[in-house]
């Protein structure tokens, strides 16, 4: 038994010894170049320089980097609650996030860039959007400058870069204020879009919650050796990222670069492109696939099982429990399917309950849809005609042998049509799953069609994924409905006969 619990406090200590090798570091490849993205459409190939960057922190502080994807307006919360050491994704250091997460000294620095259609000759510096649209990114800091600087002005909020420069090009915003290295990627080798004015400065730093301290220590040990021995010039260099505000952030820089070479817009042009047709996406979507119908098979599952319980609990016991259970199904249908996700899965862990992502997402989904089915349920149970049950009582059956034999049979013919509308909904609810770290189809899509700036053709894949995953289970449920039907005629056969 010693012998036992010896091997067990080893493994144990082996397991935790790795894990400190190890250095969990989290972004989001959908925001775009040249920070985090997947080069040619392929989830295989993460590149960007911040991955660059946070590879050789990695290397310096003697650990190996394992990439977490998130969304980039979750980056901070999943921090909060350990799903990876730090986050590196563009973060500009905020007053408001001080109490929640620390900062590392900054690694790189950047003007912002204001773009417009070529066609606008208005539009020439910030102080003449006054009064126009200008769309920036999320929790940007690109916000905040324009309303500090123009009083009357209308600011639209993207999730993406490539959102913000559509609607820029489709003419729904007057201009757009990005990140000068996002713009300059974006905008090189654009025809109908131009750089006009650069405006204030954003120093971009790495993530970490209050309790990694002697990590983020080590992470600003790295990040200074980086700036002394050129290997953070190097990275810079090689994206061609150079700027002013860069040179006085690293007062190194060893080979300066004002401009984006043409070569290499070329490259990254090609680079963020579709290579090999979409028949190169489908492995990505397939996989994608399968997580999105596991959420939903085994959400609906719990629906049901949990919907049932209410049902029969409203409408089978006395006043007062059936008070809440009527209680229980108006909160859950009466609140966001995304705020109750949020609540599980980032706020549960501030009284100890700590969910993976998947079993987050399936219990969500369960609960929530949970409440539709238990009035599905209460409404097939009453569609039964009361006498069935009287019937069933004077052949001997207690209340639950009655229910299970007779009622609920007869109402899942009733409640069939609605519970398979239910989980086609839920089938796409499922994409906010997205939003707690799952990759599923709609975020697969998001990803690949963000970097290959090709929204159409993959959103048309993405539409027939889905309509492939849920017609079997509506043409199952029009198979069941029949035969149903059919048992249901034969029943009342006999009993006529009788």
């Amino acid at each position: 038994m010693r012998a036992l619990f010896a091997l067990l406090f080893l493994l144990a200590s082996v397991s935790a010894s790795a894990e400190d090798r190890v250095l969990k570091w989290a972004a989001d490849p959908g925001s775009g170049a040249p920070n985090v993205f997947y080069a040619d459409g392929d989830l295989s190939k993460l590149c960007g320089f911040e991955k660059d960057i946070i590879e050789k922190i990695a290397n310096i502080i003697g650990r190996g980097a394992v990439f977490c994807q998130n969304d980039w307006e979750v980056l901070i919360p999943g921090l909060r609650v350990g799903l990876y050491d730090v986050a590196i994704n563009g973060i500009v250091p905020d007053d408001t996030l001080s109490s929640a997460v620390i900062f590392s000294d900054p690694y790189y620095a950047c003007s912002l860039s204001l773009i417009v259609r070529e066609q606008n000759d208005r539009i020439q510096s910030v102080l003449d959007c006054n009064g126009a649209t200008v769309g920036v990114l999320q929790n940007a800091k690109s916000e905040a400058i324009l309303v500090g600087s123009i009083k009357k002005i209308n600011v639209i909020s993207y999730p993406s870069e490539y959102c913000v420069l559509e609607d820029l090009r489709n003419g729904r915003v007057d201009a757009a204020l990005l990140d000068g290295q996002i713009a300059a990627y974006y905008v090189a080798n654009s025809s109908d879009l131009r750089i006009v004015d650069s405006v204030g400065e954003v120093k971009y730093s790495i993530a970490a919650a209050p309790e990694n301290i002697a990590l983020m220590c080590e992470i600003d040990r790295a990040i200074a050796a980086m700036k002394m021995d050129g290997s953070l010039d190097a990275i810079v260099a090689k994206w061609h990222l150079d700027n002013d505000s860069y040179r006085k952030l690293a007062a190194n820089v060893r080979s300066i670069r004002p401009e984006i070479s043409k070569n290499f817009q070329e490259k990254f042009s090609k680079d963020v492109k579709l290579h090999g047709g979409y028949l190169k996406m489908l492995p990505f979507f397939a996989k994608a696939a399968t997580v999105t119908l596991s959420l939903s098979i085994f959400g609906m599952s719990v629906a049901i099982i949990f919907g049932l319980g209410l049902a029969m609990v409203r409408v089978f016991t006395p006043r007062w429990i059936s008070g809440i259970a009527i209680l229980i199904i108006e909160f859950l249908r009466g609140t966001p399917l995304l705020i109750q996700m949020f609540f599980v899965f980032y706020g549960l862990p501030y009284i100890g309950i700590r969910l993976s992502p998947m079993c987050a997402g399936i219990l969500t989904l369960g609960i929530n849809y949970s409440s539709y089915e238990a009035e599905n349920f209460r409404a097939g149970m009453a569609a039964v005609p009361h006498g069935q049950m009287e019937a069933a009582r004077a052949l001997g059956m207690n209340q639950w042998q009655a229910l299970r034999h007779v009622i609920l049979p007869q109402a899942f013919a009733f409640i069939l049509p609605p519970l398979t509308n239910d989980f086609i909904a839920l089938l796409k609810d499922s994409s906010l799953v997205s939003l707690i770290t799952i990759v599923e189809l709609t975020r697969t899509y998001t990803m690949i069609a963000s970097n290959s700036m090709d929204f159409f053709g993959t959103g048309a894949i993405v539409a027939l994924v889905y309509f492939l995953i849920g017609l079997p289970f509506v043409c199952l449920a029009r198979l069941a409905e029949k035969y149903l039907r059919l048992e249901k005629r034969a029943y009342f056969a006999r009993k006529s006969l009788k």
